[in-house]
Parts: structure tokens; sequence; C-alpha cells
């Protein structure tokens, strides 16, 4: 990837990205992708969730600039932006793990929704010229077919409801101040290094108990991409010109019975899952799936990377579970089914 250009390089040429929630998931994907195309990098991020130590990988690169803070702190916020005077913002710092956000709907709506106030109240006084926002798919109504970005938007969770909150602030700062926005809704991201238990970490951090796995629904059909697929169509739709709201994803749907199954396979294993009460929710929807026709309009050449393949490199990197995972499981054999290996999806 060549040196990224914003729509005015002389400005930016000197000028960082300031990436929030850079320690995360996605965030610190994101963050070397632009130290690798040679553009500076401020990162705000808590170090909530056992992530800081994933900001070791830059320690001795003086153009990645560490501020260990809180989102929801306004004025350390406005510290930052004045100090580095960002070019561009990506705003990754969110609360996400849907059941914790259920738990504690003020602590999601101050993150998601005041700590998201808090830095555009930071950022409009330092002539930024892209600002770009994690949302989530969780905002679309329920649907049985894909959910494109015109869709119509219900969200049907706390998470979900902070984080349209999010956009629509972000859509009329954008708009008052004259600064491209784009406004990204991930579906299920998946890779090594996971920070939440979500279903694939899951199912491989449960393969080191046996091949009996206590899982929730597994009927549910989810669109997987993986995590390098999102942090590289994130940084190519920062730095280019457009400005609007775009799905990542991959535009196919797999069940979690498909990805038991599929991660037995890849291990020469045959699974078995037990349905574990306390993991089901109340409020899971039985499918969710992108319509990826404008992210494939405007990056002609995204190809996202198969789940097979991508879950082989879960495998294979060794660092599948998350470093909030739960105890164990203790399979009850009450309610169990084999998982049939026909149910991959074809391609997969």
């Amino acid at each position: 990837m060549g040196r990224l250009r914003s729509g005015n390089d002389s400005r930016a040429a000197d000028r960082p990205v300031l990436v929030t929630g850079g320690a995360g998931f996605l965030g610190v994907r994101v963050v070397a992708l632009l130290r690798s195309a040679g553009h500076p990098v401020a990162v705000v991020d808590d170090g909530s969730g056992a992530t800081s130590r994933r900001l070791t990988r830059f320690d001795g690169d003086p153009d990645v600039r560490c501020h260990d803070l809180d989102i929801c702190d306004g004025a350390a916020i406005a510290d930052v932006c004045a100090a580095e005077r960002p070019w561009a913002v990506v705003h990754l710092a969110a609360r996400h793990f849907l059941p914790t956000c259920e738990d504690d709907v003020r602590a999601t709506r101050r993150v998601n929704v005041a700590g998201t106030g808090r830095l555009l109240s930071a950022w409009r006084a330092h002539a930024p010229e892209r600002f770009v926002f994690a949302s989530t798919a969780d905002v679309y109504a329920a649907s049985t077919g894909p959910s494109a970005e015109r869709s119509s938007v219900s969200p049907r969770t706390a998470y979900g409801r902070s984080k349209l909150a999010g956009e629509h602030m972000v859509r009329r700062a954008g708009a008052a101040h004259e600064v491209g926005v784009v406004i990204l809704r991930p579906f299920n991201l998946y890779g090594p290094e996971p920070t939440t238990p979500h279903l694939i970490p899951e199912i491989c951090r449960q393969l080191a108990f046996g091949d009996r796995l206590r899982l929730g629904d597994l009927a549910t059909v989810r669109d997987y991409l993986h995590v390098d697929d999102a942090a590289s169509a994130l940084v190519r739709l920062l730095c280019g010109t457009e400005s609007g709201t775009w799905n990542l994803g991959t535009g196919r749907g797999h069940s979690g019975h498909a990805l038991v199954a599929l991660v037995g396979e890849l291990s020469g294993r045959v699974l078995t899952a037990d349905v574990d009460p306390s993991k089901m929710r109340s409020n899971e929807r039985t499918h969710l799936v992108a319509d990826t026709a404008r992210l494939r309009r405007t990056l002609r050449d995204f190809r996202p990377t198969a789940l097979r393949e991508g879950l082989r490199h879960v495998l294979d990197s060794g660092q599948t579970s998350s470093p909030t995972r739960p105890a164990g499981p203790t399979p009850d054999s009450s309610a169990s089914e084999r998982v049939d290996l026909g149910a991959v999806a074809p391609g997969a």
C-alpha cells in the first residue's frame, strides 16, 4: 500500500491520524496499516479489556504516540486534539460486547454516546478533513435477507441504539463543519487476538477442553468478515474522497452450526454442540447478513478472505480466545446435538 492521501495532502503530510480505541481488536490493525503507509498516528485508548499490550509492537516508533485516557474525559481529549492537530480521526473506542452493554445501559450510553460527543467537540476546532465512525450492523431492523445501507434501522439492543445515536451526531457535526464523514457498519468481525468472547473465539477456546462444546443459539446466521479485511477497507475509505455509509461484510451468511462444523473439520475433530441456556440472548436476531454492493462499487478490488481460510488462520495463530474469557465448559448431555459436517456452506 503506497502512501495514502487525504483531500489536502499538503496539510496532512505531517499531521497524524487520531485513532481512538487504537489498542483494540480492529484498532491495532488500523494503526499498523497507517504506519506501513507512512502516516504518523496518535492513539487514544484507556487499556480496558487487557488490550494495552497490543501497542508494545510500536515501541520505539516515534510516529506512534499513545495517550492513555478515557474517551469520556472531555478535557483530556481536548488537550490531545490541540496537541496533535490530527488531519483525520478514526473513532473506534466503544463498549461493544452485547451482553455487557445490556448489563449496564447507562455505561454504554456514557461511552458510546457521550464519549462520541466529547470527541466531536474536541476536534472541530482543529480543522480535520476526515472522520471515520465505527457504528454496527446491529442498527438494522430484523430481516431475512441482506441489509443494505438504505435498509430500515431499528436497533433492538442498547449497543445498537447507542451506535445509531452516534451516527446521527457524527453526520450533523460533519455537515456543520464541512468534514468528510465515513460511517462504517461492521457485521461480525473475527480473527486472532479477539477482545471479547464472541462465537468464533468461544468455539476455539473450548477446543482445549475436548470435543463437546457448550454454546448458545447455533441456528442464527451471521456475516463473518476477517478483521484484517475490515481494517484494510477502513483505511482505504478514510483516505478516499467519498463520504457516506458503508457496510463491512462479505455478503455471505453462515450459521453457528456451520462454524462449529468447519472448525471441527479444520482441526481434524468431530465436535458436539450442547445448548447452554446461559449463553442464549433474549433479543437475538435470526439473520444478519450484509448487502455489500456499495462497498464493492467503492473498493472495486475488495476480495474478503474466505471463511475457511480465515478460520484456518485463526487456528494456526494460536491466539484464539479473548482475555476476558469465561471458565471452561461443563457439558450437560441433556441438550446436545451432533454437528453435521455437511452444514458447512459451499465455498466457505
